[in-house]
Formats: C-alpha cells, sequence, structure tokens
C-alpha cells in the first residue's frame, strides 16, 4: 500500500520530501559547529526532533486524505499545515519531556550507585531502555491517530499505548519497517528523493490497515488475525501488480 501511494503521486511527494529535506540540509553546518556549547547542540537536537515529528503528521494528515481519496490538493495541505500546527507542537513537547525523564534517568543510574547494589542500578537502566523502546512505538501510533482520532491532547498517549499492547506483534513488525526506512536516510540519493516521506507514508498505512481490524470487530463481532488484515479485495491499493506498475494510465 505504501508504494502505490507513493507511486501515484510521486511528483508530489518529491516536492514535499525537497521542501522538507533542505532545512535539515542548511542545518547540518550549525549542528556540527565546533564553537558551539553543548547546551546550544542539544537545543539545536530538540529542535530537530521537533522538526521530524512536525513533517510525520503532516505528512500523514496528506497521506489520509489520499487513502480517503480526497483529492483537493490545495484544501489537503493547508489542513496538514493546521493539523501539524496544532497538535504535534503540544504533543511533540510532552514526548520530549517523557522521554527527557527516561534518558536522564538512565544517565543516572549509570553513573552513581545509589543502592550500593550493582545489579538493582543495570535492572532500572534496562525497565528505563524498554519503556523508552515502547514509548517510541506508542509515538509512532501517535502520528495517524492524530489525523484519524479527535480527542484531548493527553488522551493520544494511552491510546498509542493501547494500540501497541492490543497489537504487539503487528506494532513490532511496523515499527521495524519504520525504523529501517529512517535507517535508509544513511544513502543520500534515498534522502534526496523519498526519505522523508517514505516513514510517514508507511505508518500512516499501518495505521489505516490496523483500523479495519477493529471495524471488523464493531461490524461482524470478530476479531481477524493479523494476516487476514492484509486481505481486502475491495481495497484498491492492496490489490495491485505488475500490470498497474508498467501501465499506470490504466489504474
Amino acid at each position: 500500500m505504501t508504494f502505490w501511494v507513493w507511486y501515484d503521486y510521486m511528483g508530489i511527494w518529491f516536492i514535499l520530501n525537497l521542501c522538507a529535506f533542505t532545512p535539515i540540509l542548511l542545518s547540518v553546518p550549525f549542528i556540527y559547529n565546533s564553537n558551539l556549547t553543548f547546551i546550544l547542540k542539544l537545543l539545536f537536537l530538540s529542535i530537530f526532533c521537533f522538526y521530524i515529528f512536525f513533517t510525520n503528521v503532516f505528512i500523514s494528515s496528506i497521506t489520509a486524505s489520499i487513502l480517503e481519496h480526497r483529492y483537493e490538493l490545495k484544501n489537503t495541505i493547508l489542513q496538514a499545515i493546521r493539523i501539524a500546527l496544532s497538535k504535534s507542537l503540544p504533543m511533540g513537547f510532552i514526548y520530549f519531556l517523557i522521554f527527557g525523564v527516561f534518558f536522564v534517568n538512565i544517565y543516572f543510574y549509570s553513573r552513581y550507585n545509589f543502592f550500593n547494589l550493582t545489579w538493582i542500578n543495570y535492572f532500572l537502566i534496562g525497565l528505563f531502555v524498554w519503556l523508552i523502546l515502547f514509548t517510541f512505538i506508542s509515538l509512532m501510533w501517535t502520528i495517524p491517530s492524530l489525523i484519524y482520532k479527535k480527542m484531548k491532547v493527553l488522551r493520544y498517549i494511552p491510546w498509542g499505548y493501547m494500540l501497541f499492547f492490543a497489537n504487539p506483534y503487528f506494532s513490532f513488525l511496523a515499527f521495524f519497517w519504520y525504523t529501517i526506512f529512517y535507517v535508509f536516510n544513511a544513502f543520500p540519493i534515498y534522502l534526496f528523493f523519498v526519505g522523508m516521506v517514505i516513514p510517514p507514508i508507511f505508518v500512516t498505512c499501518a495505521y489505516e490497515i490496523l483500523s479495519r481490524k477493529y471495524e471488523a470487530i464493531q461490524k461482524q463481532q470478530i476479531d481477524l488475525p493479523d494476516y487476514q488484515i492484509f486481505r481486502d479485495y475491495e481495497d484498491e491499493y492492496l490489490n495491485r501488480g505488475w500490470k498497474q506498475f508498467f501501465k499506470p494510465w490504466k489504474l
């Protein structure tokens, strides 16, 4: 599904990717400036993380519009900007505080032995590492939830955790590929053409597929196994093949 969403609108995605990539390219000299203090570098890193989160929400909103067959480009982009500004900033700040608490705890438990029992420190460090991983996965589900769900800001956090713990296999699989798509940004060509848009497109498509499981539960009172979620014969994006790839004018 991710590939076809990108394939149908690759020109628009390329322009959006270029717009999202340019500020990062311009900021690299400032981040790697050896004259900057540690505090300023930490500030730039925080701004960078906020920007990545903002970009994810923005691209996710556009992807959701495509999946719902709303093609008014101008209105779609304006709505995506509005959602990204109104929701990503407060959510990004909350997650920044959460991750900050986790990393500060790891730092202190790795530097100081408060209980004179080394194994307790190792246990607490491991606990916070797992909490960081779980929070990253819940954050992944929070990104498309900001578009699909209308809730108070603080309710998106438990919603992300709920989706993760209710669907651990699907969540770990989606997070693995979400991470891989970002790791590919180590290759400049990938980063230049699709690196900033593919990860949020993917996670939005994954959320869309996961939502069909709960739609089936509501309509038919049947809990579909993970492998059956992908068998939607009425979905255009899930039922394309080589013919549509080589002859896109026949879509």
